[in-house]
């Protein structure tokens, strides 16, 4: 019979699978399970910036623009040289504007 242990990972690692854990979910198209482990990786190590970019796109995807434009920021703000974070908050800012013109049409 095998005993298993409790890991004994820093939080970075515990993010880091946590995130990754996210993406294969993302992959089978699990969003909103997707995003409950890129939250779970931001609460783990609030300054890790990939999870709060990967949740950003799925928010972004299901039309949580304000949600999104807010992970996006939180990545600028953590690494603003992050270019892929750039274009996607310009353009979930772009897409918000859009819908709020054609809702007031």
């Amino acid at each position: 019979m095998m005993s298993y242990g409790l890991c004994k990972c820093s939080t970075d690692e515990l993010a880091v699978a946590y995130n990754n854990r996210g993406q294969i979910k993302y992959f089978r198209v699990d969003f909103y399970e997707a995003i409950d482990d890129y939250t779970e990786a931001i609460r783990v190590n609030p300054k890790f910036e990939v999870p709060y970019y990967n949740r950003g796109l799925i928010l972004y995807r299901l039309g949580f623009y304000d949600e999104a434009i807010k992970d996006f920021q939180k990545v600028l703000e953590l690494n603003p040289k992050l270019e892929d974070a750039k274009i996607g908050l310009k353009q979930c800012m772009v897409d918000k504007e859009e819908r709020r013109r054609r809702t007031s049409d």
